[in-house]
């Protein structure tokens, strides 16, 4: 072999060698950019099914009201974040709030809990109660260690109402009391 003729071939080979290393890298970006999309588009519709739960009770976010000649209720709901809303509930009578609770709805995983805390009460400690049923636009939270309520039910009958009930066992006998509210504007 000539030397010019090896030099050629060898200037010819590194040229080749080029080429092929950059194909190589190329490839192994698109590769690398194709494979972050997906992983992105996994991620993005895992976070999005993740608030399914309480996405479902969304229609609760607002103030809502009911007004009587004996008493003014009133619950107003916010969202915190995309597991969390938060509420306040207040019933006054004769100008005097008589009762007063706030409460945080939360999506841990797959639980939805319901957290209600009652102010202005001797002893009071925030009660967790777990969402066992959404049937039929019905959402029924459940916490059968408490005293009374142990079910925390919640309907959207019609649109801009309200109806939620608690119910249990007081000494033996079941209890239900009603609560009804329209949507303030």
């Amino acid at each position: 072999m000539s030397k010019p003729f090896f030099d050629t071939f060898v200037f010819q080979s590194l040229i080749f060698m080029k080429k092929y290393f950059l194909l190589i890298i190329l490839s192994l970006l698109l590769n690398s950019c194709k494979n972050n999309s997906e992983a992105e588009k996994v991620e993005t519709e895992i976070s999005t099914k993740n608030f399914e739960k309480i996405d479902q009770l969304q229609w609760l976010l607002g103030t809502w009201t009911n007004e009587s000649e004996e008493s003014f209720s009133q619950e107003t709901w916010s969202k915190e974040n995309d597991s969390t809303y938060t509420a306040y509930s207040f019933v006054e009578a004769n100008g005097e709030v008589v009762f007063a609770e706030t409460m945080a709805l939360e999506q841990k995983a797959d639980d939805l809990q319901l957290t209600a805390a009652t102010a202005n009460q001797e002893d009071s400690k925030p009660v967790t109660f777990k969402l066992i049923s959404s049937e039929k636009g019905q959402f029924t939270f459940e916490n059968k260690n408490h005293d009374f309520p142990q079910r925390i039910i919640y309907t959207n009958p019609v649109k801009d109402s309200l109806h939620a009930w608690i119910e249990g066992n007081v000494a033996g006998e079941a209890k239900k009391v009603d609560f009804t509210f329209s949507r303030k504007n």
